[in-house]
């Protein structure tokens, strides 16, 4: 190339290649990374937020129980992966939306 041009540098092929497949790894790693936080940190508010597959896989979910009504049936607020970082609610009031019901 003379000098003064002004033609950018040519890249072989096999270097955009390489180039292009880095870019796809981190972003499909990034990507991968996030909804597993996601999935592991989402909480289900109510029984109808709990997925048909996480019914039919009988995945356990953790949470405190917070009224007892009847002997049957129970309702627990769920708190998912770490539990130290939720506080479970105080008031009585209103437990249908934000608990799930248990029989």
């Amino acid at each position: 190339m003379p000098v003064g041009s002004t033609d950018p540098p040519r890249i072989s092929l096999f270097d955009r290649l390489r180039l292009y497949s880095e870019a796809a790894l981190y972003i499909g790693a990034t990507t991968g990374l996030s909804l597993g936080l996601y999935f592991m940190f989402r909480r289900y508010h109510t029984s109808a937020d709990i997925p048909d597959r996480a019914l039919k896989s009988r995945t356990k979910i953790r949470g405190y129980v917070l009224d007892v009504s009847d002997g049957d049936s129970l309702r627990v607020y769920h708190t998912p992966l770490v539990r130290w970082f939720e506080k479970k609610p105080e008031k009585k009031r209103g437990l249908a939306k934000y608990t799930i019901s248990v029989r």
